[in-house]
This record gives structure tokens, C-alpha cells and sequence, in this order.
């Protein structure tokens, strides 16, 4: 029978739900994915609907969220019938200066991209905030840190909020560099700003990392990122990829972590 597993990616205000079936050593099968807001009155009635529609037998959680809603979610997804592992290895050794202060979705896209690509890379996540870190291969693999810098959306919300009359505005993935008035010039600030500040960690990480290295995108400004000639190299977009890192430390509780190889 397929074995079914469920990640549960907890951020500031949404939790993503993923559910995977996983067939013998091949790339796991995504079988249900769902967002859900937890300060809603209907979350917990949407997640046990949610998780009645399939039978996942085990379910880890990456959480970067407040206490109070990280319990409120474990609870809720007890009351539903489905026990969380809150507490997984990741399974990459954080060599960071202070290991207890990274997120831990940091450290599981950081093992999602070690099952895909296998080597030393750099790891970018797009969203809300803008990760860019390293990955150094070994026989497990090391965190090395990295940068964090605001996302477009965050960008533009800050130019606004924090300046007199400057307004907001939406980030557009088409905008050239040349604005001809206020918003195409914050659009063209955001866009390319933006892109720049993603282009230079990156380069600058690869090169102390010992020279041209994959690199793995994901978040949901990825799409800004992945214009072609824009990242040079071999880059792997990943959309699920702190999901594929929460499963593989899963499918290794209790046991050595091991390179699950899910390549695309």
C-alpha cells in the first residue's frame, strides 16, 4: 500500500499543508496541498476536513511562528487525529554562530536542496523575507549561514509605510528599470532592487563557497528570480522545497540522516 506522510510549514499567518504518497524509492508524489489561515474561527473545522480526505500515518512541522499559534496548530491537529513531530533534526549541522536563533525553515530548505542536488549549494527562498544561504557538502551536510534581506512585497510596503507620500504599489515582474513616474520608479526600485541584492549574495556566496555552485530557488517571489540569463548556472527551482526537507527528516526520525536522492 502507498504510504502517506504530512509537512505542515507554520510561517507568521498561514500554514501550509502538504501531503505526500511515497512509492518505493522514487521522487515522493505531492497529493494534496492546502494553505490555511490559523487566526481564522475556521481553522481547526478546515484542517480536520483537510485530513480527513486522506490517511497520513506521520506528520512533521517547521514553525517560525509565535508559541501560542505553534501549539494552537499542534493542538488542533491532535484533536483531528494526526500526532506532530514539532521537534525534528533536520538533519544538516548548523555551524552558524548562534544555531538557536535560525529559522527552521532555513534549515530544512536547506536540507530539501541537499536531497536535490547532493552537493555544496547555494539556497535561495523568496518571500515575505529573502534568504540566500550555504550549503557545504560532507557526509552530513553543514549550514553555513547566509543572508536575509526584505522581499519585493515587504520592499514596497516599507517604502510606503515609512515616507510621506509615496504610495504602494504592486510589484510588477515586467517593470523596467526606467520609471517615468513615481510608480514605475518604486516599481522599478522594488523589481530590480530586488533582483540585484539576490544576484550579488549569490555570487558572492558561491564564490566562498569555493566557486560556481547549484542553486536551488523557492518561495513564492521565486518567479521574479527565474527570467532566463538572470541566476547563471545550474539553478533547480523547487517550489515544495522546505517540504521535501521536512519530509526526508520524517522518513529519518529516529535514524542517521541519509540522502533520500528525490531529483526531479
Amino acid at each position: 500500500m502507498t504510504r502517506e506522510h504530512c509537512t505542515l510549514d507554520l510561517g507568521n499567518s498561514a500554514l501550509k499543508l502538504r501531503r505526500w504518497e511515497l512509492e518505493g524509492a522514487r521522487r515522493p508524489r505531492l497529493a494534496s496541498a492546502r494553505t490555511l489561515e490559523p487566526a481564522t474561527a475556521s481553522f481547526a473545522t478546515e484542517l480536520g476536513a483537510w485530513l480527513a480526505q486522506g490517511r497520513a500515518g506521520e506528520a512533521a512541522l517547521s514553525s517560525v511562528a509565535a508559541a501560542e499559534v505553534e501549539q494552537r496548530v499542534i493542538a488542533a491537529c491532535r484533536d483531528a487525529g494526526l500526532e506532530v513531530r514539532a521537534t525534528l533534526a533536520p538533519g544538516v549541522e548548523n555551524c552558524t554562530r548562534t544555531p538557536h536563533t535560525v529559522g527552521r525553515d532555513r534549515l530544512f530548505a536547506a536540507r530539501g536542496a541537499w536531497e536535490l542536488v547532493g552537493a555544496s549549494c547555494v539556497v535561495i527562498d523568496a518571500g515575505t523575507a529573502v534568504t540566500v544561504d550555504a550549503l557545504e557538502a560532507a557526509a552530513q551536510p553543514r549550514f553555513l549561514g547566509g543572508a536575509i534581506a526584505p522581499g519585493p512585497a515587504l520592499m514596497s510596503r516599507a517604502l510606503h509605510q515609512f515616507t510621506a507620500r509615496l504610495p504602494l504599489v504592486e510589484v510588477d515582474a515586467t517593470a523596467p528599470a526606467l520609471g517615468v513616474d513615481t510608480v514605475s520608479a518604486l516599481q522599478a526600485g522594488v523589481l530590480h532592487g530586488f533582483r540585484g541584492a539576490v544576484l550579488e549574495l549569490a555570487r558572492r556566496m558561491s564564490s566562498e563557497l569555493g566557486g560556481a555552485v547549484p542553486i536551488v530557488v523557492s518561495g513564492g517571489a521565486a518567479a521574479l528570480l527565474l527570467e532566463p540569463h538572470l541566476l547563471e548556472g545550474d539553478v533547480q527551482h523547487e517550489p515544495e522545497l522546505v517540504h521535501l526537507g521536512l519530509l526526508a527528516a520524517l522518513l529519518d526520525a529516529g535514524a542517521a540522516p541519509r540522502r533520500h536522492g528525490w531529483q526531479r
